[in-house]
């Protein structure tokens, strides 16, 4: 009974956190896990089981070689609540993250599932330890560049939320983020996070080989997460927008962040989001390097 009452307890400080375009703060949960990644979940049937892990099989294996003396661009874009507006995002965003940087064969979505069949691997903290690592051992760490996207709510001290449908739930940290990446060796890395609060990933990640990018600032909500939106705003704004017509990630960030104003300012949205960047040298020669051989 008493691990059913803390899950009830975690599961509400969660939700509440992560609406918090509407709300105010809501109290911090209690972390039965002790600061590691982790999350509460109801085991699947087994035949249900027995499709994800072919799933998520499939999307390790479909992944092309890195190419010898020649930069290759990986991608990893993970929808972790289950509400189809952040599925629908996770997914616009790879298909042009992928185009943007020629990356064809080399990307891999997860996404926290809603009613019905499931079109990708789940969203969970094994698997998103496995494509991680899956990606570090694929990659050179001296010439390839990794992009992970995220999307989902975010609760006040920073963590992306992570919920399915009444069967799981917890959230990642930005700490938890920063040490999979360093253990799976993935130096050069492009790291966007469209959530509330998501600013809060920038100091856990920000080095010179990393260009990270937030759709607020860590104190503030982001906007346009209901569940019948195609987009959120910063999705809407940097990929939808500025990457689909042709900017570089850079400037095209700078771009969304100039819209988004523009958007909150005209539908009373306050305060402002204030969306983040912090861009590293190296990585920042990396990602025009690799813009530059797509044109």
């Amino acid at each position: 009974m008493r691990i059913w009452v803390l899950a009830a307890a975690v599961w509400a400080a969660l939700a509440g956190g992560a609406y918090a375009q509407q709300q105010q703060p809501q109290q911090q949960p209690v972390d039965p896990f002790g600061g590691r990644f982790g999350v509460m979940e109801i085991v699947q049937p087994p035949t249900e089981a027995a499709q994800q892990f072919q799933l998520m099989a499939s999307a390790l294996a479909n992944l092309e070689p890195q190419r010898r003396r020649r930069q290759d661009v990986y991608i990893l874009s993970m929808a972790l609540w289950g509400d189809p507006v952040f599925s629908r995002e996770a997914s616009q965003a790879e298909a042009i993250l992928r185009e943007h940087f020629n990356a064809e064969g080399r990307s891999i979505i997860l996404a926290a599932s809603g009613p019905g069949p499931r079109t990708y691997p789940a969203a969970t903290p094994n698997n998103i330890a496995a494509a991680i690592g899956h990606l570090g051992s694929v990659i050179d760490p001296n010439e390839d560049l990794v992009v992970v996207f995220l999307t989902t709510h975010g609760a006040p001290d920073g963590t992306a939320a992570i919920r399915e449908h009444n069967r799981m739930f917890g959230g990642l940290r930005p700490e938890h983020l920063a040490s999979m990446l360093g253990q799976a060796g993935i130096r050069n890395r492009v790291v966007i996070v469209s959530s509330c609060f998501s600013g809060a990933f920038i100091p856990h990640l920000a080095n010179d080989n990393t260009i990270v990018m937030t759709a607020a600032q860590h104190d503030r909500s982001s906007f346009g997460c209901q569940p019948e939106n195609e987009w959120t705003y910063f999705g809407d704004a940097l990929f939808n927008t500025s990457l689909r017509n042709g900017e570089s990630l850079i400037e095209g960030f700078d771009s969304a962040k100039v819209l988004i104003e523009r958007w909150e300012r005209e539908r009373g949205m306050s305060p402002p989001s204030n969306p983040q960047r912090s861009v590293g040298r190296i990585a920042e020669g990396m990602v025009r390097s690799a813009e530059r051989r797509r044109r």
